[in-house]
């Protein structure tokens, strides 16, 4: 997985955001999908000068018809996270694999982009002073407002409790633009759903028979 992002920092305040975070697997610039979780972790600039600004111009231009600056300023290439990991291997089965087979491999090895959101771009590992930081600053990059690059594919939605009952005003608006057609998984009331966080599905997935379904279910849809 090599992984790019934006980084933004507000001239007010000096809080930084990750923003349009893109995980890259293999050579393919397709997306994959996109999921949405709370906030940028643990992951943080890698110390390379270099990103690799052709492909994800390539990615933009080929899945969005959107045109990237030619300024390496705005991207980065950052370091994997434990999330992103989690993520990555509910996207390739590897959950799957272990409850049906007892195998600790992927289902499949991933050939595209998988596109990362958050409900809010504060980058800080602490969630806690990172709602702080959201809260004291009113910059047009602090929350999510991406939806219209989820396409036709698949969408992961992870922002747990916070999500469902701290942050509501965000993530209700989100799923109101999600494209039902694409994911089927969902029910179309908010409250009926399940936003488990990657964090979660790697601790309930063997045991919390919700989490099988969930990973059954969005599975199915990249399967296609």
């Amino acid at each position: 997985m090599k992984v790019y992002a934006q980084l933004i920092t507000d001239e007010n305040t000096n809080i930084r955001f990750r923003k349009n975070t893109l995980l890259q697997f293999g050579d393919s610039n397709k997306l994959i999908g996109s999921a949405v979780l709370v906030n940028p972790g643990s992951a943080v600039p890698s110390t390379k000068d270099i990103v690799d600004l052709k492909f994800i111009k390539s990615f933009y231009e080929q899945n969005h018809n959107i045109t990237i600056k030619d300024d390496t300023s705005l991207w980065h290439e950052y370091t994997v996270d434990s999330t992103m990991g989690q993520l990555e291997k509910i996207f390739n089965g590897w959950y799957l694999n272990v409850i049906n087979e007892g195998v600790r491999k992927p289902k499949r090895e991933l050939n595209g982009v998988i596109q990362l959101f958050n409900l809010f771009n504060v980058m800080n590992a602490n969630q806690k002073s990172a709602l702080i930081d959201y809260r004291l600053t009113q910059s047009i990059h602090n929350r999510f407002n991406e939806s219209h690059l989820f396409s036709d594919k698949p969408v992961y939605l992870g922002w747990g409790n916070l999500g469902k009952w701290g942050l509501e005003d965000i993530s209700k608006e989100i799923f109101k633009e999600l494209i039902f057609k694409f994911n089927p998984q969902y029910d179309k009331i908010f409250g009926n759903n399940r936003f488990y966080h990657p964090g979660y599905i790697n601790r309930s997935f063997s045991r919390n028979p919700n989490s099988k379904k969930l990973l059954l279910d969005f599975y199915s849809l990249l399967d296609k």
